[in-house]
């Protein structure tokens, strides 16, 4: 219960500091979402079956406020956690280069997958700024993912199999 309401407060202060104060650290209009950060760090550090219940919360609550299409952050978001998960099965989660890597090749293609869906739609984006929010992502999780792994190795965040 404690990992639980640990998570939901990390969630929603994330998603205020993405709609309140990013906006006034973006660099030529554009800024990378601290949830989306923190969840796909989460979703590298523990198993798929958590990935993918971050992917979906994470995606429900950026959806809310992404204008025009309902939808698409959830299902990004959910197949990108799954995936950030698997790779994470394959890294050594101690070390801070793969991670942060992966988690910005991660945004870069959800950048991409953005760009792709909404062309299909007939609405313009530029695919200028998957570029510089990928950049801005990286720079961010060099000093985020030490937090959510340290905060993954406590105690209450640990899920141990009682039989």
């Amino acid at each position: 219960m404690k990992k639980f309401l640990t998570l939901i407060i990390i969630i929603f202060i994330l998603m205020v500091m993405d709609n309140s104060v990013m906006p006034f650290a973006a660099v030529y209009g554009y800024y990378p979402s601290l949830l989306f950060i923190f969840a796909l760090s989460y979703s590298i550090i523990n198993d798929r079956f958590s990935a993918l219940g971050m992917g979906i919360i994470t995606g429900v609550l950026q959806d809310v406020f992404f204008p025009n299409v309902f939808g698409i952050n959830i299902l990004l978001n959910m197949l990108l956690c799954v995936l950030a998960g698997e790779i994470g099965r394959n890294l050594f989660r101690e070390k801070r280069l793969m991670p942060v890597v992966s988690v910005s090749g991660l945004i870069l293609f959800k950048g991409i997958l953005i760009f792709i869906i909404l062309d299909v739609m007939h609405i313009q984006i530029s695919l200028y700024s998957s570029l510089i929010i990928a950049v801005y992502s990286l720079i961010i999780t060099i000093f985020a993912y030490k937090f959510v792994f340290n905060l993954c190795k406590k105690d209450y965040m640990i899920r141990k199999w009682k039989f």
